[in-house]
């Protein structure tokens, strides 16, 4: 009995699995870390938004986003200045990630970020 272990086609079929696993759990995380800095986007933009107007927060955000390969519309920003106190943007979006053409990975995001507002 010759036992040598795994063989040098053995390993090459492990490691182009590992390669393809690899790469799916890239194209899924990479939506879910597109989410991560769309979302301190937002929260930077509550923050700030208190002394800006609409419009110019809505612009700052979709500018932003296109920055890091993400479309928003500018009709699902809305921002909320209602709340005593307080300043609400709240943004919708659909990311999705293709592998290798045979599935898509869709998730539909709801960032809603409200900040107090601070009276000197």
């Amino acid at each position: 009995m010759n036992n040598r272990g795994v063989s040098g086609f053995g390993v090459i079929i492990l490691i182009i699995i590992l390669l393809i696993i690899g790469y799916i759990a890239y194209q899924i995380g990479r939506v879910h870390f597109t989410y991560g800095s769309i979302s301190g986007k937002v929260e930077n933009a509550a923050r700030v938004g208190s002394t800006m107007d609409d419009q110019q927060i809505v612009n700052q955000l979709v500018r932003e986003a296109e920055e890091i390969h993400v479309k928003l519309s500018p009709d699902s920003i809305f921002i909320d200045r209602s709340l005593p106190d307080s300043f609400r943007v709240y943004v919708t979006y659909r990311d999705s990630s293709d592998v290798f053409g045979v599935f898509t990975y869709r998730r539909h995001f709801i960032i809603d970020k409200v900040v107090g507002m601070k009276l000197l």
